[in-house]
């Protein structure tokens, strides 16, 4: 029986026929490897490693039962990078998402979301070679074009804002006469998040839902509206912290300003009791957020 020599990436993908491909995990890998050579056998693999170190090998043998006999295979795994692996920290890039936003607060937030979504692709080969900050975002370089829009996507249904990609001819492909293309990917953010209270055509609020459109609720009227971001001119109000002074005929608060009470313009769905802390927006009058 041939020794089974295996060249494996961490990205859990091997080397066949100067192809990367996928695999689960190297026991099922080797197992089938050695059922090509013996379909009749029985397989006993266990407790595969791969080496630490870049390019090191580890050897392990595989028993196998024919019958009732027994036989050992050498295996033999060398560790290296796959080609797309062995693009993180250069500076190869195929795309510039570009993420922009006035809050600064909510852009480490995306920035965050996004840095643990491309370390959930690392398997793909996608990886953040570059990031360059500019006066209202970041710019970072990425490894994969696809990834890259459909991150920007994910951004944009978790956070909200407008979302632009455009190609740009980066090159020609010697061997193909192809044309090699980049993308900038474009995602401006709102300064407010879901649960947030703005002020639109001089009226309150809540943000509710974010992503292409975003999902209002009138605060006075209980009125929804759906709205784009090119055009939306808003405020993002502050909310104060303050007591219920009187639950009964009306809910009153106290003002947080002249300290007096004072009803409150919307009818929340919670009830409240007398001293209860709450939160509050003043506009015109004073709305409960809670």
């Amino acid at each position: 029986m041939k020794a089974i020599a295996l060249t494996l990436c961490s990205c859990n993908r091997y080397l066949d026929k100067n192809q990367w491909k996928p695999y689960k995990s190297i026991e099922k890998l080797v197992a089938d490897k050695v059922k090509k050579q013996v379909p009749k056998g029985k397989v006993l693999v266990k407790n595969l490693e791969l080496p630490q170190a870049l390019k090191d090998k580890r050897d392990h043998e595989v028993i196998v039962k024919v019958k009732k006999e027994e036989k050992i295979i050498p295996v033999s795994l060398k560790l290296v990078k796959c080609d797309a692996c062995a693009r993180e920290g250069t500076q190869y890039f195929e795309a510039i998402l570009q993420v922009r936003c006035s809050n600064y607060e909510i852009l480490e937030k995306s920035i965050n979301f996004l840095q643990k979504r491309v370390s959930e692709l690392r398997h793909k080969g996608m990886f953040i070679n570059k990031v360059e900050q500019q006066d209202d975002g970041f710019d970072l370089y990425m490894t994969n074009r696809k990834i890259t829009q459909n991150l920007g996507k994910e951004l944009q249904e978790a956070f909200g804002g407008e979302y632009n990609a455009s190609p740009q001819l980066f090159t020609k492909n010697k061997q193909t006469s192809k044309n090699v293309y980049r993308v900038n990917v474009l995602v401006r953010l709102p300064s407010f998040e879901r649960g947030d209270i703005i002020l639109v055509d001089d009226r309150v609020y809540k943000v509710e839902k974010l992503g292409s459109k975003i999902k209002l609720t009138d605060l006075a009227t209980n009125n929804q509206l759906i709205s784009g971001y090119t055009k939306l001119s808003y405020a993002v109000l502050k909310k104060h912290t303050t007591y219920v002074s009187r639950t009964r005929p009306y809910l009153e608060v106290i003002n947080p300003f002249d300290f007096q009470s004072s009803m409150v313009r919307n009818r929340p769905a919670n009830m409240f009791e007398l001293g209860q802390e709450i939160k509050v927006v003043v506009h015109k009058g004073i709305f409960v957020v809670d």
